[in-house]
């Protein structure tokens, strides 16, 4: 069923935003598991996203999916966008899991709501975002699910713009891990099945072990 979270509670705006523009980091909680990937995350090409990453309880995760737009330095960490428009991106959001969660069909819209569309996030560089609507599309039963979402948010002009995206959701250890792929409302339609592809490439499965660092 279709929910309906409308708008969150009023924040200050915030520098971060969809494109990576801005002064302040959007928060997406998200630490690779060797420090050193985060300065190497950008790539020229389209092509497979991968990176070893930490659930909040330090639980490494492997994470990747299927881009075709190029995989960018990023204030988010793991973003792949369109650079010649702009308008098409997905980025990685890790979460912890609310008390009491711990499979993937009791992963409610609303609390995916409070993790991307935080003041504090991608979608909160010049405001809060509104008009938020979240629904589950497909769960397997390998622990994961495609959720979509529509909502509306404030460019740098401080006009609305309507976005449509597909949220991508896995769970290891206590760690929720999104991909979160978007575009305008107007353009989506066209790009459905592109944006799908990105969607149905995410994975996020646990790591083995190794030498590296496995906690914050």
């Amino acid at each position: 069923a279709l929910t309906l979270i409308g708008i969150l509670p009023k924040a200050n705006a915030f520098d971060g935003g969809v494109g990576g523009l801005g002064k302040k980091k959007p928060e997406t909680g998200v630490v690779f598991r060797d420090p050193d990937a985060a300065s190497s995350t950008s790539s020229l090409t389209s092509d497979d996203v991968t990176n070893e990453l930490l659930a909040p309880d330090g639980t490494p995760a492997f994470v990747t999916f299927s881009s075709p737009w190029p995989q960018l330095q990023s204030a988010a960490g793991i973003e792949a966008r369109d650079v010649s428009g702009g308008y098409e991106s997905a980025f990685v959001q890790v979460a912890e899991l609310p008390k009491g969660v711990s499979t993937i069909n009791s992963v409610k819209p609303e609390f995916l709501s409070q993790v991307i569309f935080s003041s504090t996030g991608k979608f909160g560089m010049y405001g809060i975002s509104s008009d938020i609507k979240i629904k589950k599309l497909t769960e397997n039963g390998t622990g994961s699910a495609i959720f979509t979402a529509s909502f509306t948010t404030l460019t740098p002009a401080m006009r609305e713009s309507d976005r449509k995206a597909y949220i991508s959701a896995s769970i290891v250890g206590n760690g929720l891990f999104l991909l979160v792929t978007s575009t305008t409302s107007a353009r989506f339609n066209k790009l459905d099945s592109t944006l799908r592809k990105v969607a149905n490439s995410f994975s996020a499965i646990p790591a083995p072990t190794s030498n590296l660092r496995n906690k914050k």
